[in-house]
């Protein structure tokens, strides 16, 4: 069998298609690549620079001015539901006490007061199969 016109598929060859100097896929040249060319790391040469900004007093005075602008909006939203709070106190709005789940209230629940009476059985039944289903 003639070798020179049945290459090897399987041979391994260094090219790199990212390179500048490429080879050909066919081609058996291979270049080294010069010492001042070697990559010390993923796209990292030895000769880089990173540009790092050293005036960082307008940045921390713009965070300042941010702070500054949050809090107060913070201050203006605590006082409204104050004041929203103290005006339904005034009102004698009655006010649900929370009283389910018993370790840790966070919702009003009260079927006897609040379900008409010929739906409350109906209620009953669907609350405590939700409840087997989530437990």
């Amino acid at each position: 069998m003639n070798h020179h016109h049945d290459p090897n598929p399987f041979e391994e060859e260094e090219v790199n298609p990212f390179s500048n100097g490429a080879t050909a896929p066919g081609s058996k040249s291979r270049n080294q690549p010069l010492a001042s060319e070697v990559q010390l790391g993923f796209g990292q040469r030895h000769d880089t620079t990173v540009d790092i900004p050293l005036d960082t007093t307008n940045d921390s005075k713009k965070k300042g001015k941010e702070l500054a602008a949050w809090e107060t909006d913070l201050k203006r939203r605590e006082k409204e539901i104050k004041r929203r709070e103290e005006t339904v106190t005034r009102a004698d709005v009655p006010v649900d006490d929370k009283n389910w789940p018993p370790f840790f209230p966070i919702i009003h629940h009260d079927i006897a007061n609040e379900i008409p009476v010929h739906a409350q059985r109906l209620q009953y039944s669907a609350f405590a199969s939700w409840l087997g289903i989530v437990a």
